[in-house]
């Protein structure tokens, strides 16, 4: 025992002085990094145009959109799921024998284990995000979608479905929570935002495209759903090939210090650009990533709870919010109609046509404006549907009001909930990029779980409010976008680095936009 006793202040010493080696290997790797002379953190391309980038980097923009493509499945699965449960068929084998009814609390399990696993999917995928790489944990997702749809082929008792509602929300989750960070760090600086959106741009495709595969089946062949179901099977096998082809992210490779195979993949997609490169855009990353080591462990902004510490804290709530607006403005859909399959196409191309919008204006025009603005017209569009709702909304003219709203509403929300996913890849640190991008879409998700749940009971329960569930959608919506405006920074066109020295230096949210950094100083000055 005295031995014992004797030997802990030794380890004691050695650990602290391992820890106090490992700070001065960090400070004296930034000191390196930055003194005079050394790398930028923004390269001359930064200063490329929009267009002019989409000309330059068109290799890389057709990797970034194969990628966005998986998100067809996401779409088409969601949508899949919600409608399956109306179908004839999937009711005549899991309703109760003598029954022609599928139990609410069968229908409220499915949709709840599905919303909680996409919520543990967005929280735990993030370590094998880090740890591993954004590729394979794109493989690690695709395994789960695997799982969700033999679980959906084979299943024939509710709880069976219910095994397949948790890996297809785990599965949902990881691919809302890995692709936005995978397309951020692949994407040249001026085309995140279209990159980032065109995941959104496919999610309605697939969406719509799910709409159509229910219809023809309950047209066609009413009571053989499974044919639906094995419609999926084709989309995840080319999600598959997809997910081979694509490369890691060069961000994620400098991160780890693998710089060499960071080159090499920078120049497999851009080393055919006239006058590229190569060493400036590794030195880039180095040098931001070197700066984020050191201003961490500077704050004692480090550990598995790091997101949540210093201005770590806000950049987690600004990229959470832009998707927990979405929760509070709500979206009824047009009631009363005599049609609701064409409503639903219409609505699925109302989005279709704000993905296309949002993609192309979004590097351009900004992120801030096209979340703010087109949320206020949503919070305006609910209100109207409540007042609508005090009249007999089944009569033609009022019921062509419903869908008039439902649609910008539709217009709206669409375009400016897509623009989180930038927000969520965008705001966080590189180091802290997947962890941040995960919890934030996974505080939004508990929030739509605790919706999804109160909202029938406003339309359809004891309170019968049907479409006036609008004004409460209005008053919600509004305090969500007030914040909104204030907590919410413009950050397009802006390279890691220059976010990071913003947030440091505590710049007013609402003044980024035409903040002039020192990164952009010094690479005027280089």
């Amino acid at each position: 025992m005295v031995s014992i006793h004797n030997e802990t202040p030794d380890i004691m010493s050695t650990e602290l002085k391992e820890i106090q080696e490992a700070k001065e290997n960090v400070a004296a790797e930034h000191d390196e990094v930055m003194k005079p002379g050394a790398p930028q953190m923004r390269s001359k391309d930064d200063d490329l145009g929009v267009w002019e980038t989409v000309k330059q980097y068109k290799l890389i923009t057709v990797v970034a959109m194969a990628g966005a493509f998986a998100a067809s499945l996401d779409g088409y699965q969601i949508s899949l799921n919600g409608g399956i449960v109306s179908n004839k068929g999937f009711i005549r084998q899991f309703a109760p024998p003598g029954t022609k009814i599928i139990a609410g609390k069968y229908v409220s399990a499915w949709g709840g284990i599905q919303s909680a696993g996409q919520t543990i999917g967005q929280i735990f995928l993030q370590f094998a995000t880090d740890k591993l790489g954004r590729k394979p944990a794109l493989l690690i997702l695709w395994v789960f979608l695997v799982a969700s749809i033999f679980a959906e082929s084979f299943a024939t008792r509710w709880d069976h479905w219910l095994v397949a509602k948790l890996f297809s929300g785990a599965g949902v989750g990881m691919l809302q929570a890995t692709m936005p960070v995978y397309l951020s760090e692949m994407a040249p600086t001026q085309l995140k935002g279209l990159l980032i959106n065109a995941y959104s741009f496919w999610f309605v495709i697939g969406q719509l495209l799910g709409s159509v595969a229910l219809n023809r089946l309950n047209a066609n062949n009413p009571y053989d759903f499974r044919d639906a179901i094995y419609t999926q099977w084709a989309m995840i096998g080319m999600m598959l090939i997809i997910f081979l082809l694509l490369p890691e992210t060069p961000w994620w490779l400098a991160g780890k210090g693998k710089l060499d195979k960071a080159e090499k993949i920078l120049l497999r997609y851009n080393g055919h650009i006239k006058d590229y490169n190569v060493k400036e855009h590794i030195n880039v990353m180095v040098a931001t990533i070197a700066e984020e080591r050191y201003t961490a462990e500077r704050n004692s902004e480090e550990g598995i709870w790091a997101i949540f510490r210093g201005r770590n804290l806000i950049r987690f709530s600004i990229a959470g919010w832009p998707k927990i607006v979405q929760q509070f403005v709500g979206l009824i859909q047009a009631a009363g109609n005599k049609n609701p399959f064409l409503v639903t196409v219409i609505l699925g191309c109302v989005q279709i046509m704000s993905m296309i919008v949002t993609s192309t204006l979004t590097d351009s025009v900004g992120r801030r404006p096209l979340t703010v603005y087109p949320y206020g017209v949503t919070v305006a569009s609910v209100l109207s549907l409540g007042i609508v709702g005090c009249f007999d909304y089944k009569k033609q003219a009022t019921s062509s009001l419903l869908v008039f709203f439902a649609c910008l509403a539709t217009f709206s929300t669409t375009g400016a909930s897509a623009i989180g996913y930038a927000y969520a890849a965008e705001i966080p640190t590189q180091r802290l990029r997947a962890q941040t991008a995960g919890w934030a879409l996974a505080s939004s998700n508990m929030i739509a779980i605790m919706f999804n749940f109160c909202t029938p009971l406003m339309i359809n329960g004891n309170a019968h409010w049907g479409v006036k569930t609008g004004f409460f959608f209005a008053a919600t919506g509004l305090v969500a976008v007030i914040i909104a405006w204030f907590l919410l920074p413009e950050v397009a066109r802006r390279t890691p680095a220059e976010i990071d020295e913003m947030f440091e230096k505590k710049i007013n949210l609402r003044k980024f936009k035409g903040y002039v950094t020192d990164v952009q100083t010094q690479m005027a000055d280089a």
